[in-house]
């Protein structure tokens, strides 16, 4: 039996989505997943477009190296789709493996729910580089995170890039998968799902801390010299 699949119909009903998912074939969600993607890859382009991570380029235009400068930003328009695909994948592949293995729950049926987790994602994203496309810089930190809060008490920057990735969608993360995700679980492992779905995303938040405070570029200069 086939659904058409209804992407905020089916957010606000759980119950509903999950029963079609159990039954039957969903119409429309894969062109949902490219849509998803295709948008992921247009909003890091344009965030590259605009410079956003780009800073350290500018100093071989100042040096009126122009050359070199846009072969530079030609090769970071390039990064910048790569780990839109890589982020993208990640999140909706990774994430969701990951899941299957902890819960047991079908691979495919969490695929569904981790469509709204990129779509969130997505949505943070585009919120903050509207944000700082209209303030016209960037900050080192996320104004929807607790880096900003965490700063007022807290110097390390391990910490701070840690509570950087803890953010308003990080919650409402949890709280869509746990909504769905609980209706495949015994009522007995629900608590457990709620701590794991908790545990994937201070993993990553201490993963991506770490990552931030390592000297990678410094690294990647010493290994191509």
């Amino acid at each position: 039996m086939f659904y058409h699949y209804k992407f905020w119909h089916s957010l606000k009903n759980p119950t509903y989505f999950t029963n079609i998912v159990e039954e039957g074939e969903i119409a429309g969600y894969k062109k949902r997943v490219f849509t998803v993607f295709i948008l992921f890859v247009l909003l890091f382009a344009a965030r590259e477009f605009w410079g956003m991570g780009t800073e350290n380029l500018t100093s071989l235009f100042a040096m009126d190296l122009q050359n070199e400068y846009y072969v530079a930003r030609l090769l970071s328009m390039v990064g910048a789709i790569l780990w839109a695909t890589v982020y993208f994948c990640f999140h909706y592949y990774g994430v969701t493996y990951i899941l299957h293995l902890l819960t047991d729950i079908p691979y495919t049926w969490i695929k569904k729910i981790q469509l709204y987790v990129v779509t969130f994602l997505l949505i943070e994203k585009a919120i903050l580089f509207v944000v700082f496309y209209a303030a016209g810089y960037t900050t080192l930190f996320s104004f929807l995170s607790l880096a900003p809060l965490a700063l007022q008490v807290i110097e390390t920057d391990f910490l701070l890039f840690t509570f950087n990735q803890i953010t308003i969608t990080t919650i409402v993360i949890v709280i869509v998968q746990y909504l769905f995700l609980s209706k495949w679980e015994e009522a007995a492992s629900r608590k457990l799902l709620i701590v794991k779905l908790i545990g994937i995303q201070l993993f990553m938040a201490l993963f991506i801390g770490m990552i931030s405070v390592l000297p990678i570029k410094e690294w990647i200069a010493r290994g191509l010299g």
